[in-house]
């Protein structure tokens, strides 16, 4: 009994949550990473009005895409079944063609649109949406195959996949713009070609052969697949007006340039603490749902404020870090021209901060599967966000923009709580919060009184800062005795599996 109890807690407990992480981490990170760097190259290359512009598109994008994500989510959950039956190729060949049709229909009534709509927006930006349709088609098909990575567990071939699109997309894009003087346009086109020399690769791979046979579409799967999606779909929506609406509420009361100096602050903020928040959704969101169907209730619960403790430590001391040194991020990540929306980045990352701990309450509900409560939880909070956008943005702008959203952040995260506690509760990491909130701001201080004091370079001042504040911050831990000793060894075995494991690799290629 003694061995399955460490078996298990191999599998599902520290190590497990660690040995996950680090395995999804190449597709989160470097994303981010790369999309960082790229942000002093965009800055340089474009006003803010021809970036606001094109970051209303890529939000135009991801409404469509979202509408046509019941595709994939009906991969998700579908394939399994349909495995299970021995009729995995056909299920295959329906969700072909409900793509298809879906992306016809989609495609169709947003062009109808865009032309009844063409005299009330600028030329410039109705060029660029007429590019973002193909873009959103080919994204579109490029998400449904990768859902298929997903649950057949090749997540090295997803993790490849997605790093190439994050990469190469913004290279080939700046590319387009420096060596063909393409605009702003170029961006799209980069993400066009990108996707292209991946789709046939990853058609390949998904199904091994040029095309796939379908039966026809049976109208009961469909129903079925609809009726799990689009409750889905609508609190994606939702979600959508949560975190990006107040784009088109700045371009229409204040103009793009205020759309491309909220852009690039959001985007330095969101970027850094959702690294966090998303390695943690990919790592820990499977691993509870293991943890609830084999273990239980009370393991479950245990697990759960694990989990959190984890979250807490790792964002913490990122989100006073980012917004204490958020002058010389932006001044070496962007032109003065973007300077002045740094006073949004610690709102923003307040928010995002939010978001991730919205996911550890959510756990309750995806348990009993009452994802319903998500839906209405978005909705309320994306409704009381559009209306203080609508009061505030016009007089005050982009900084209204940010506050609204952390108000909102924070009405999802009561409501979430709210209503998962009525199915499912579990001890928050108190103490842990506590510790982590005052070695932060201990660190906090430390940074903020050095701050640009050391050298002549932003780069070097801003590097020897986060290795200073990293060392005050987990010295403190320590001296709290907030680290674990199983904790220390957790890390050690897991990263002394990886270091043989690529050691061994290495010496069989040579």
């Amino acid at each position: 009994m003694k061995e399955k109890r460490i078996n298990i807690e191999d599998k599902i407990g520290t190590k497990g949550l660690f040995e996950d992480i680090i395995k999804y981490s190449p597709s989160i990170m470097i994303p981010a990473i790369v999309g960082i760097i790229f942000i002093p190259i965009i800055t340089r290359l474009f006003p803010p009005a021809d970036y606001g512009n094109y970051v209303l598109v890529i939000v135009t994008i991801s409404i469509l895409s979202t509408l046509a994500g019941w595709v994939s989510m009906s991969v998700i959950r579908f394939y399994p079944v349909y495995e299970k039956k021995g009729e995995s190729a056909n299920f295959t060949g329906m969700t072909v063609t409900l793509f298809l049709l879906s992306i016809l229909i989609i495609s169709t009534i947003f062009l109808i649109v865009s032309l009844l709509t063409k005299n009330l927006i600028s030329r410039d930006f109705y060029h660029l949406l007429n590019i973002g349709i193909i873009v959103f088609i080919l994204i579109s098909f490029f998400e449904v195959l990768l859902s298929f990575l997903r649950i057949k567990r090749l997540i090295n071939w997803y993790s490849g996949f997605f790093v190439w699109k994050s990469i190469t997309a913004i290279v080939f894009g700046v590319l387009f713009v420096v060596f063909f003087n393409f605009g702003v346009e170029g961006l799209l086109w980069g993400t066009i070609l990108s996707v292209s020399l991946a789709l046939p690769f990853l058609w390949k791979i998904v199904l091994g052969k040029l095309w796939v046979r379908n039966k026809g579409l049976s109208f009961q799967s469909t129903i079925a697949m609809a009726k799990y999606s689009f409750p889905l779909v609508i609190g994606n929506l939702a979600g959508w007006i949560l975190s990006l609406s107040d784009r088109y509420m700045l371009q229409f009361f204040r103009g793009a340039r205020e759309v491309g100096i909220y852009s690039i602050s959001y985007q330095i903020s969101d970027r850094s603490i959702m690294l966090f928040t998303s390695l943690f959704a990919f790592a820990f969101n499977p691993l509870s749902v293991i943890v609830w169907e084999q273990e239980g209730y009370k393991q479950s619960q245990e697990f759960l404020t694990k989990g959190t403790r984890y979250f807490l430590l790792l964002c913490i001391p990122a989100i006073v870090g980012i917004s204490v040194l958020r002058e010389p991020i932006l001044k070496i990540l962007s032109t003065p021209d973007y300077y002045e929306g740094g006073k949004i980045i610690p709102f923003v990352v307040l928010g995002v901060f939010f978001l991730g701990l919205n996911q550890r309450f959510g756990a309750g509900l995806s348990f009993h599967k009452k994802t319903h409560f998500f839906m209405y939880s978005l909705i309320i909070a994306g409704v009381i966000n559009l209306g203080l956008n609508y009061l505030f943005i016009p007089k005050y702008g982009y900084i209204a923009a940010a506050i609204t959203t952390l108000v909102s952040y924070g009405v999802l995260l009561l409501l979430t709580i709210i209503f998962s506690r009525q199915f499912f509760t579990w001890q928050f990491p108190f103490k842990s919060l506590i510790n982590s909130i005052y070695a932060s701001a201990i660190m906090g201080m430390g940074i903020y009184f050095i701050g640009d004091k050391l050298t002549s370079s932003n780069l070097i001042n801003l590097t020897l800062n986060l290795c200073l504040g990293g060392f005050i911050y987990f010295t403190l831990l320590f001296l709290l005795q907030e680290i674990q000793p199983k904790e220390k060894k957790a890390v050690k075995r897991v990263l002394g599996k990886l270091l043989c494991l690529r050691r061994y690799k290495y010496q069989n290629k040579n």
